[in-house]
């Protein structure tokens, strides 16, 4: 259904003519657009074949040569996020996630509410680096086992809650916050979500602007901090109230984890030297590059994935620190996808699709600024619940990057809340892969996810909009 609507939309469009003051070049971008949109938004295709339309639909159309269209699937904030891939490719190889996870985790204690904050510290700060999915699927055995410990306490009498309410809203709480702490920690670095990572392409392909990795941060970490804090205290203390009282045995299953990864291994102290290395240079880039003329963050990235490549591991097995089989567990999908809508986004720009549009929305420039952006955060936050988030930003950041233009604003006022808002998603297993991955687990419901998560998503619309419009302006410009 979603193929047949994608390619009727498409071809009604090509048949009317182009409306008045678009360029039939611009019509037509808007027609591949359309169908591209339709097919992202009902995943008839994988995302990542629907991706590479540009390539095919581009020269055909006479829009662009396939040099122009294909240029963008290799723009320096791709390799930005393949070289983070590959980085925490070699965290999960060795397993040193897992053991950062489970150390974050021991220091909380065992109090129920603690160690929801801990699950949710600990899944966030992972998901800085690996992949929201990847932390998820790693974080969810540890989350199960210590909710066994529940079931087992009570079952022989010891320091259980009483009361069956109270121990079913620990383990409800305690699986959202994995699956929310996996969300919101992505929103803190350029590379922990594809929706930031696909804002910085698409600033600096449309507008020459380059966001920096410690830049973005001074937005995304206290955006996550307040954000982990929110959501801490409205599952423990708010929707799912957890019990008083220490859990039994909680302490000795982490510490039991923790001990049967052993001592820490070479390969583990070496990818974590590289990891502490890489995220340090990112942080202070901006005085490196006075040194080392010509140092970004891609070549940061890359580097460091070449270092796990050539520094031997020093373990029994011998080898790298990463080899090919590994990193072919890269998800090239995603990479696609960025270069599929960079590859859009310069179109919309390039043929005066963008400056059509924007000026067909100028109407917007007499609402008050943080009432558009509350609109536009509003509107994705509730529409990636149905949607996947780098589709959503994908379709979306070149629509309100003209907008904003149209309406006076500099393009960050709209984009940077919008690529935050596409991954704020917490109502519906779909919405997410994290959600997905603890819905599935069977010990919470639909209908426990959305309780929590329309307010989780109310709260997020307010948060992106006040820190954006507060703080964007200062660190964010173009021109």
């Amino acid at each position: 259904m979603g193929i047949t609507t994608g390619f009727l939309l498409f071809a009604v469009m090509l048949m009317l003519p182009a409306p008045a003051g678009m360029s039939e070049p611009a019509w037509t971008v808007a027609a591949v657009a359309v169908l591209m949109a339709a097919w992202w938004v009902t995943e008839a295709l994988p995302l990542a074949a629907t991706s590479l339309v540009p390539l095919v639909a581009f020269p055909l159309l006479g829009v662009a040569t396939p040099r122009e269209a294909a240029v963008p699937y290799a723009d320096p904030l791709i390799f930005l996020f393949l070289g983070g891939f590959v980085l925490g490719l070699g965290l999960q190889r060795w397993n040193l996630h897992r053991r950062i996870a489970l150390t974050i985790i021991s220091w909380v204690g065992t109090q129920p509410s603690r160690l929801v904050g801990g699950f949710m510290l600990a899944t966030a700060f992972l998901s800085m680096w690996v992949s929201n999915t990847a932390t998820a699927v790693m974080m969810l055995p540890v989350a199960l086992s210590v909710i066994a410990l529940i079931e087992r306490d009570r079952s022989a009498g010891g320091q259980a809650p009483e009361h069956a309410v109270g121990r079913r809203n620990f383990a409800v709480s305690l699986l959202l916050a994995v699956a929310y702490g996996a969300s919101i920690g992505g929103l803190a670095t350029l590379i922990g979500t594809p929706p930031n990572a696909l804002l910085a392409a698409y600033m600096a392909r449309t507008y020459q602007v380059q966001i920096g990795f410690a830049q973005w941060m001074v937005v995304g970490v206290p955006l996550v901090v307040v954000m982990l804090g929110l959501a801490w205290l409205l599952l423990t203390q708010v929707v799912f109230r957890t019990p008083a009282g220490a859990i039994k045995g909680a302490m000795s299953a982490v510490s039991g984890e923790i001990a049967g990864q052993g001592p820490m291994t070479r390969p583990e102290k070496l990818v974590g030297l590289v990891f502490i290395v890489t995220a340090a240079a990112w942080i202070l880039r901006p005085l490196l590059s006075g040194v080392v003329p010509g140092i970004d963050d891609t070549v940061i990235a890359i580097a460091s994935a070449l270092l796990l490549f050539v520094i031997p591991s020093g373990s029994d097995k011998g080898g790298f620190l990463m080899d090919w089989d590994t990193a072919r567990k890269l998800p090239w999908g995603v990479l696609l996808l960025f270069g599929g809508g960079l590859s859009l986004a310069s179109a919309i720009s390039d043929s005066g699709l963008a400056e059509w549009l924007g000026q067909m929305l100028g109407l917007l420039g007499s609402w008050p600024v943080i009432l558009v952006m509350l609109v536009a955060t509003l509107a994705v936050i509730f529409l990636t619940e149905l949607t996947s988030n780098t589709a959503t930003a994908a379709a979306f950041l070149p629509l309100v990057g003209s907008v904003a233009v149209g309406i006076g604003l500099d393009p960050f006022m709209l984009t940077v809340p919008v690529a935050l808002a596409a991954s704020c998603a917490f109502m519906l297993p779909v919405a997410t892969p994290p959600n997905a991955i603890v819905y599935g687990s069977g010990n919470l419901t639909v209908a426990d996810m959305a309780k929590a998560g329309v307010y989780l998503n109310l709260i997020s619309t307010v948060l992106i909009t006040g820190l954006t419009y507060l703080a964007v302006g200062t660190l964010f410009r173009v021109g």
